[in-house]
């Protein structure tokens, strides 16, 4: 799919600019790159090499990783099927280059300066749904995100570490070793590949996917959201109120609350009162909760964060992914 995606925006560049472009994919580079390839662009008759990385679709909650990637990356380029309009001037802004498939490009290097913004977003055909990335593939992902060693479980223990039926672990493995994040050691064994490239593909897929399927009501409590003592074993904070727990960094103003208890229960159990406006969100818990744990797990705190987007958010995610998420990727 990113080859198909590098090939058509390279086809659309030239139509709309006359630049021709030369692709070599982390294969033929024998991996030596952490993203997904070079590029190399022709520009009065100048060649000018780009370390790029490959994307379907860009959404805001992707901007701090790829400003990341441009900080490790002096030539850094990004091309996508589709960016959304905020993450353009975004992308703009902050002086990073990239391609569209329809042929759309910013780029300021040396003394060449592009920009094309006036062509129609077109359709790659989308291939066949990878069982990895549904509803179910995310539970089992977010399971194995925090427990890598358990890819080596038989696939029942599997199953029932991940709450969710036998029959879905071997589409979820296909669907992984199909996206080359888990390869085969032998008949039994897998290795893992890119975990943090998998991590990010989870967030992406966990905010269009999972997330919304989750959602069950807004409620307003009156009074220090600190003195609310929750159920820890079905009920715990995520998002801003997680992150400071976790980090003492950030001080909420939107909450998060994942829980397995209903309506009638929040409302006699924690005084929270239902309002469409409220500024407490309440999601599904989807996983088995520790129940020493005041929050959800990190990945997940991670994700709330980068999804709601700020600097202030941005900057707590980083701090929770070095010392939470990282040492254990």
């Amino acid at each position: 799919m990113k080859n198909e995606i590098v090939d058509i925006a390279l086809k659309n560049l030239q139509i709309a600019t006359g630049i021709e472009g030369k692709w070599y994919n982390t294969v033929t580079l024998n991996d030596r790159l952490k993203l997904d390839g070079e590029l190399n662009l022709e520009i009065n008759k100048d060649n000018y090499l780009f370390t790029v990385d490959v994307k379907n679709e860009v959404r805001p909650h992707q901007l701090h990783q790829i400003e990341l990637y441009h900080k490790d990356y002096d030539d850094f380029l990004l091309i996508a099927n589709h960016i959304f309009p905020r993450v353009k001037e975004a992308l703009q802004q902050k002086g990073i280059p990239y391609l569209e498939a329809n042929g759309n490009i910013f780029l300021k290097r040396d003394k060449v300066y592009l920009f094309v913004n006036d062509q129609k977003t077109i359709d790659i055909e989308k291939v066949q749904v990878n069982r990895a990335f549904t509803r179910t593939g995310l539970k089992v992902l977010f399971y194995l995100l925090q427990h890598k060693e358990d890819i080596n479980l038989t696939q029942r223990e599997l199953a029932k570490n991940a709450n969710v039926a036998l029959g879905n672990i071997p589409q979820i493995i296909k669907g992984l070793q199909e996206t080359k994040y888990l390869l085969p050691l032998n008949r039994r064994e897998y290795l893992w590949e890119n975990r943090k490239g998998l991590l990010e593909r989870w967030i992406t897929e966990y905010a269009t996917t999972l997330k919304p399927t989750l959602r069950k009501e807004k409620y307003v409590y009156n009074g220090d959201w600190k003195e609310i003592k929750l159920n820890n074993k079905i009920t715990v904070w995520g998002g801003e109120p997680a992150a400071d727990i976790l980090t003492n960094y950030l001080r909420p103003e939107r909450f998060t609350i994942y829980t397995r208890e209903n309506r009638i229960d929040l409302m006699r159990n924690y005084k929270l009162k239902p309002n469409t406006d409220g500024d407490i969100e309440v999601l599904e818990m989807f996983w088995q909760q520790n129940e020493n744990q005041l929050t959800a797990p990190a990945i997940l705190v991670y994700a709330d964060l980068l999804l709601e987007g700020g600097k202030r958010n941005n900057e707590t995610a980083e701090i929770i992914y070095n010392e939470y998420i990282q040492p254990n990727l």
